[in-house]
């Protein structure tokens, strides 16, 4: 049981008829806890999952490890083990069945390629819900963040993404 949810589970902000309401009220321990003055979600920890952010703000952190991390105190080894290719996991394989492909991750960030393509060979970022991308270019020295207010519903690069990504890098060609 989680300690600091106050005793009743208010859904009544969702529509009664929906599947997901009708899910949780069937399953009462599964249910969000909303209350108006505490976002109690974000206080649970969730292993590389859970941040929340501005897409500035974001941004500008994935730019300060692009630029060399001086600004958050990171080592110049860090950084190189972040440049360096994924080690492929126990199992051998990069094959991910949530993303239904190839995808690689080290140090808790992904690395480009695969199913989903951002930045250059050296990057390194995570994907978000719903569309939701951040990521450090060291080549090209820029951090990115593209944070969506609609879910999108594109499991590897949400096209509203992919077209501002394109048109970031298609900038960088015509300086």
């Amino acid at each position: 049981m989680l300690t600091g949810f106050p005793p009743r589970l208010m859904l009544d902000s969702m529509n009664h008829r929906s599947i997901v309401y009708r899910a949780l009220m069937d399953n009462p321990g599964c249910a969000f806890v909303r209350d108006k003055d505490h976002v109690y979600v974000r206080n649970l920890e969730v292993p590389s999952g859970g941040a929340v952010g501005t897409a500035r703000g974001i941004a500008h952190a994935y730019g300060v490890f692009a630029s060399g991390g001086h600004e958050l105190g990171l080592k110049p080894t860090t950084l190189q083990l972040l440049d360096e290719p994924a080690t492929p996991p126990a199992s051998g394989t990069f094959y991910d069945e949530f993303f239904r492909g190839h995808v690689e991750f080290s140090l808790g960030f992904m690395k480009p390629g695969g199913v989903w393509s951002f930045g250059g060979r050296r990057s390194f970022g995570a994907p978000g819900a719903g569309g939701s991308l951040g990521f450090a270019d060291p080549d090209e020295g820029i951090g990115y963040a593209y944070i969506t207010s609609q879910m999108g519903t594109s499991l590897t690069g949400d096209p509203r993404d992919v077209a501002l990504r394109d048109a970031v890098y298609e900038s960088l060609r015509d300086l």
